[in-house]
């Protein structure tokens, strides 16, 4: 047997230089604080190198080994010994067998307690027999007195000391010369493990903390590369929720964006609406002013002609009265009074019936004039003089054939204003389905979705309809959905040789058949929408090197998308010249040539479906093109209300009589100056014969004359009067209409301004002004919806100060990116979120896949086997352990370990699966083997492995959340799930040697006193030790360390447990309470007594000299 006799502490904490000499059973008593605990830890670090300290005195006390070298105090970062130091301990023992002692030393050296302990130098040194604690040279002489041993200057002569290299070889040298044998064997292993279990039994709460600690050793399965697979599962688990996290917020953001652009769209339609009808009011203004303009002038134009009649009357009632004048000179007869007068009342009715006939003439006739100019604007020939029909000198018949020339032209043109008519209506009904079309098409892109082929999306959604009735996620997506460019120059080539193909949908291989069902369901609706069988789909396709292919520009990050490119592209080679295709027998180039079957073709240009800049791409294209077909409807609707106008005018000429009437009126005005100069002949001579005496009678008739003429120049003043009126209002109309004018391009501009990018929303503007235009006026319009605008800028403001804004601020502070914020930012989320959906999810799920698949292989091959064979291991060792405790006896109670498959539910079906027969090592290397395993393979077993692996990948996940919350959510570590033990159950049976009944721990482990509970765990780590101990009984150390023991049992409890250590000849170093005392000291062979004064530390000894007491 090999016994510890003495231990050497030099500065050790509060031990400067001390020796404690050991027995049999030595007891180290004490208050708390004194210094009991850092001798354990001494004999512990010099035999084991472990450094954990304290553990049974306190757990939380922090003590290091810096600190028991450098004499940490209880105060914050005080130390005695803060500078240099050297501290030794030295434990010597006796080998019996040949009586000679031998010493294990530790040496640590330090410079200052606040460096790493890389910096501190630990050395080993075991010595040959036949050295004692006082050969050791711990110090040298100096002048001063005396001082540590350099590490070089520290050994023995004749080599009789050796030095460890490292740790691990100071535990070889320590095991072998204490009688343990290798440390690198399951028992060296378990002496390091267990050794100390005496100095923390205060901290074990239950058996399975118990066993897990001292009787099953950690697994010995080499878990590294596997915790480097899991740990890489958790990082790809972590990216991929963090990913769906991003996706979460961006579907958030580009919802609210949907909304905002919703409100966004109706503050600017209102905006347009208030720009366009202060335009629109403007122009209206001016038109209506122009028409006033042209009634005015037509109204001057008859006035003009009125007073030149009057003109000539006036000149008529000059030479009426000169002539009265000079008849009333002369004396003449009134014989034919009665017969004048007569024929004056005829004459005067025909006055009447011409004044009217010529006055409806002159109105038709300029209404004629006015048609030509309109209809010669309109770019309509019809052609015929106007001076003949204006000139009073012209004849009759002159008149009357130009009058028909006028009516044959108007008549051959009614079916060429017909034509221009329709041609406007269709014109225009084309462009407002074209921009209709448009504007829906923008708002769809607007809002993130790409304005795929309705038989293709009835096809994908009818499939991920059915996926999901099937608790499945939804799987199905268009081709160009998965696709992106590598080589945004090849894009239009890409485009048109996939073709339609684009559209084909693409399922998860297990998913196909039901794909397939729902496909055939929907019969004619698919049209040419293909559906793909992705099971087949090979990704070994050949490829010459030194050729670009054109699938090699075109990426996805789905597996079965990108197979099925490269499958429709297959050997179509990329050429940068037209001269090079017929080199290939399949061959394109950018601008779309294709070299295919012996023959050459332009493919047609397609639109662009490919790439997350996609929908932006399309809608930019799409707004330039809506910009173009508004202008286009502006300039086209301009010209029909011109247009209508000019037919408007012509209808209502040539609807009714009015050439008839001109025909029939022509001779009208020359018919009015004749017969009323005769009737005022006849006037004056009727005048001249009804006075009497003759004189009087002339007299009388100069002043009826000279009264006609000053009426007749009373109504010149007033005509002109009127044409001077006409002509002001004129002149401030044109006035007002310059500064319309002046004010259009500005109103125009401002409305082109708003509706510049935001062309979307023309028709909308459209449709409301024309509503809005039946029951109120232009500036009525804009008044009243400037208002509304206003308000619901307010609104909008509010709600991206509130819901979007704040969403796209926490988006950019997570995850450092700059994207604008509003609606501006739409653009940037969407194609964040499409990028991210499509290409960096799918990426992120197929790293995450593989992963998962290797580390099921692994798990499988290398991991699931060995915790079969350690369980099986486990088991032995209980059986050997329980034949040392069955011949232990504490009183009357012998104990022994149970062991069995885990009771819980989850854990009982893994063990099961760990110890199935079908559960074999695989030699990776045996390729025979490998062939007969996955032969030989049961389908149950490996769907069990399957689900085996899914908890474990729950827990993965889980363990990601973790890290990304910080919120705990008791998922298990991938150690547990690799830890044989996890999956058994443990207990210590209670056998009452004299009654023979057998009871559990754990069920009376809450009725017995916490000394009955205790004892159980004494015996098991003297089981534990003695099984060590027994591999060489004769030539190996018996000791046993026990801090703070028995602390929760009674004298009664503790006399046997003393009995049964003192049977055993273990050698037994123990520190307990005072109160203890009484039971213990009977069976110590040594007692020391520690205390502390100021800042050392003191021991006494106590021997036992005989019977009769303590000396």
């Amino acid at each position: 047997m090999i016994k510890m006799t003495r231990l050497r502490l030099i500065n050790w904490h509060n031990f400067q230089d001390d020796t404690i000499d050991f027995k049999n059973i030595t007891y180290l008593l004490g208050v708390n604080a004194v210094g009991k605990t850092t001798i354990m830890d001494a004999i512990r670090y010099c035999l084991t190198t472990n450094k954990d300290f304290n553990t049974a005195g306190n757990k939380k006390s922090g003590r290091t080994l810096l600190g028991s070298v450098h004499q940490k105090q209880r105060a914050e970062d005080s130390y005695l010994r803060p500078g240099h130091t050297v501290s030794y301990i030295g434990v010597e023992f006796r080998d019996e067998a040949i009586n000679k002692t031998f010493v294990i030393i530790v040496r640590v050296e330090s410079e200052t307690p606040k460096q790493d302990l890389k910096g501190v130098t630990q050395d080993w040194y075991i010595t040959k027999p036949g050295y004692s604690l006082e050969d050791i040279p711990f110090f040298t002489t100096v002048k001063e007195g005396k001082r540590p041993t350099s590490r070089d200057a520290f050994k023995l002569d004749n080599k009789g000391m050796d030095r460890a290299s490292n740790q691990t070889d100071a535990r070889k040298r320590i095991c072998r010369i204490l009688g343990i044998g290798d440390s690198e064997s399951p028992i060296g292993k378990k002496f390091n493990e267990v050794f100390h279990m005496g100095t923390s039994l205060e901290d074990i709460k239950d058996i399975r903390e118990f066993i897990y600690t001292y009787i099953l050793p950690e697994p010995e399965v080499n878990i590294e590369f596997l915790q480097k697979d899991m740990q890489e599962l958790e990082r790809l688990q972590e990216i991929l929720q963090e990913a769906q996290e991003r996706e979460k917020l961006l579907e958030q953001i580009n919802e609210r964006i949907i909304e905002a652009k919703e409100k966004y769209a109706k503050v600017k339609v209102n905006e347009l609406l208030v720009a366009y009808a202060e335009y629109q009011g403007n122009e209206e203004e001016q038109q209506d002013n122009l028409q006033l303009i042209e009634q005015y002038e037509s109204s001057i134009e008859v006035l003009e002609r009125k007073i030149a009649e009057l003109s000539q009357k006036e000149k008529e009632a000059a030479d009426l009265l000169y002539l009265a004048k000079k008849a009333a000179e002369e004396d003449e007869d009134n014989k034919e009074l009665t017969a004048l007068q007569k024929e004056n009342e005829s004459r005067k009715s025909s006055y009447e019936t011409y004044c009217k006939q010529a006055a409806i003439y002159e109105t038709l006739l300029s209404e004629l004039k006015s048609l030509g100019k309109k209809l010669s604007r309109s770019g309509i020939a019809c052609e015929w003089d106007e001076k003949i029909l204006e000139d009073v000198e012209a004849t009759e018949e002159e008149h009357l054939s130009e009058i028909r020339v006028a009516r044959s032209a108007l008549n051959a043109i009614r079916e060429t204003i017909k034509d221009k008519d329709a041609d406007f209506r269709t014109h225009i009904r084309e462009l407002e389905t074209t921009i209709a079309e448009l504007e829906s098409m923008i708002a769809e892109l607007s809002s993130g979705k790409m304005p795929y082929p309705k038989e293709a999306l009835l096809v994908r959604d009818q499939i991920n309809e059915a996926l999901l009735a099937e608790n499945k996620a939804e799987d199905a997506r268009l081709l160009c959905e998965w696709l992106y460019m590598n080589d945004d120059s090849w894009q239009d080539a890409v485009e048109s040789y996939l073709n339609t193909q684009r559209f084909n949908i693409i399922v998860a291989p297990e998913n196909y058949l039901l794909a397939k069902k729902v496909f055939i369901s929907l019969g004619d609706s698919v049209k040419g929408i293909g559906l793909v069988d992705t099971r087949k789909l090979s990704g070994n396709h050949h490829k010459d090197e030194g050729f670009r292919y054109l699938s090699d520009t075109v990426e996805s990050e789905n597996v079965h998308a990108k197979r099925y490119v490269d499958f429709i592209m297959h050997g179509v080679v990329c050429c940068e010249s037209a001269d090079d295709l017929e080199n290939h027998k399949k061959s394109v180039t950018r601008d779309r040539l294709r070299f295919q079957n012996f023959t050459l073709q332009r493919m047609s240009k397609q639109e662009h479906y490919i790439g997350v800049d996609a929908i932006q791409k399309r809608l930019d294209k799409t707004k330039t093109e809506l910009a173009s077909r508004q202008q286009e409807l502006y300039d086209v609707e301009a010209q029909k209300k011109a247009f209508d106008d000019v037919s408007s005018s012509y209808d209502k000429f040539t609807s009714g009589n009015k050439f008839e009437q001109m025909e029939e009126y022509s001779e009208s005005r020359e018919k009015t100056i004749g017969i009323q100069f005769d009737i005022k002949k006849t006037e004056e001579r009727i005048e001249e014969l009804t006075k009497n005496p003759i004189l009087r009678a002339m007299f009388d008739h100069v002043s009826e004359c000279e009264e006609n003429q000053r009426k007749i120049n009373d109504e010149v003043t007033s005509e002109k009067a009127k044409k001077q009126n006409l002509e002001a209002d004129i002149k401030k109309l044109c006035k007002r209409n310059e500064e319309l004018a002046g004010l259009l391009d500005g109103v125009r501009a401002e409305y082109e301004r708003q509706l510049d990018g935001a062309e979307e929303y023309s028709g909308e503007v459209m449709k409301k002004y024309a509503d809005e235009r039946k029951t109120r006026k232009a500036t009525d319009i804009s008044r009243i919806f400037r208002s509304t605008a206003n308000q619901q800028s307010i609104a909008l403001n509010n709600y991206l100060n509130q819901y979007l804004i704040p969403l796209q601020n926490k988006y950019t502070a997570t995850y450092t990116c700059d994207f604008p914020e509003g609606i501006g930012g739409a653009t940037r989320y969407q194609q964040e979120y499409l990028a991210l959906k499509n290409i960096e999810l799918e990426r992120h799920k197929a790293e995450l896949a593989q992963a998962q698949i290797r580390c099921k292989d692994r798990f499988r091959k290398e991991v699931l086997f060995r915790m079969k064979d350690d369980i099986l291991r486990a088991r032995q060792q209980f059986k050997q352990i329980n034949r040392v405790m069955e011949n232990l006896r504490y009183g009357e109670e012998s104990y022994r370990f149970g062991i069995d498959r885990s009771k819980d539910k989850e854990l009982g079906m893994f063990y099961d699966i760990i110890m199935d027969k079908d559960n074999q090592q695989i030699d990776q290397d045996n390729e025979i083997m490998m062939y007969l395993a996955e032969a030989n393979k049961s389908e149950v077993f490996e769907s069990q492995i399957e689900d085996f692996m899914s908890r474990i990948m729950i827990d993965v996940e889980e363990h990601a959340k973790e890290n990304l919350s910080g919120n705990k959510t008791g998922a298990k570590s991938m150690g547990m799930y690799v830890d044989y033990r996890t999956y058994l159950d443990y207990d210590i049976i209670v056998k009452n040697n004299v009654t023979g009944i057998e009871v559990p721990l754990s069920k009376v482990s809450g009725e017995g006193s916490g000394g009955e509970n205790q004892a159980p765990f004494y015996v098991a780590i003297c089981a534990s030790l003695l099984q060590i101990y027994e591999q060489n009984p004769d030539g190996c150390i018996k000791l046993v360390l026990l801090d703070e023991a028995f602390n929760n049992m009674t004298s009664d409890r503790i006399e046997p447990m003393m009995n049964m250590f003192k049977t055993l000849n273990l050698q037994l170093v123990l520190i307990a309470t005072a109160e203890k005392a009484t039971a213990i000291l009977p069976y110590c062979d040594i007692t020391y007594s520690i205390v502390k004064s100021g800042n050392r530390n003191a021991i006494g000894v106590f021997e036992r000299t005989d019977a009769n007491g303590v000396q």
